[in-house]
């Protein structure tokens, strides 16, 4: 999964215990910068697609350091891109149509 609006003083086993009551957590990371210091985001892996699942249910949007979490199932880049690149053509598809009728 991948989490973004992390308050930037949260730490790898912050993160992992703010997670934990949901399952069994298999990998969870912060991410930073080169010299260390957090850029809001990272990511976490549960053992199965249903904690994962109980996860992003209660904790997106949910009010951590004075931030809501952003809370979303991972995706590649080149995925996400493709997702989005059609998102927009069919945009435009009915845009072209509605100015038809």
């Amino acid at each position: 999964m991948y989490i973004k609006n992390l308050d930037d003083s949260i730490e790898d086993d912050q993160f992992k215990e703010m997670f934990s009551p949901f399952g069994s957590i298999t990998s969870c990371k912060v991410m930073r910068d080169p010299k260390g210091i957090s850029i809001g985001s990272g990511f976490i892996a549960f053992s199965s697609p249903e904690e994962a699942s109980r996860a992003l249910s209660e904790m997106n949007g949910k009010m951590i350091g004075g931030k809501p979490l952003y809370v979303a199932f991972a995706q590649r880049k080149e995925d996400r891109r493709a997702r989005l690149r059609w998102k927009y053509i069919r945009m435009l598809i009915g845009q072209c149509w509605n100015k038809r009728k």
